[in-house]
């Protein structure tokens, strides 16, 4: 298992994959995370969102496959999220 933490939009592996679980910690701003397989033009798998200032948006327990890659697109200021993916 590998994590990786994303502070901005961005690929978190360009090979294939399989998605396990997804965190979002949300700062002053309200935040989302969308989530997709492929890179940032792929098939969307999930999108969490997040109250400003609020506790984190946790999916976990997940097993899906991500061909070429998984990429993030994160908004919100200060925003992370926490991808676990094989």
């Amino acid at each position: 298992m590998n994590m990786k933490r994303a502070t901005a939009t961005g690929d978190i592996t360009t090979q294939d994959a399989i998605l396990h679980a997804v965190t979002l910690t949300p700062a002053a701003a309200a935040s989302t995370v969308t989530v997709r397989a492929g890179g940032s033009g792929g098939t969307v798998i999930l999108t969490l969102a997040a109250p400003a200032s609020g506790n984190s948006s946790v999916v976990s327990g997940l097993r899906v496959p991500c061909a070429d890659g998984i990429h993030v697109t994160l908004s919100g200021t200060s925003a992370e999220a926490s991808v676990v993916y094989s």
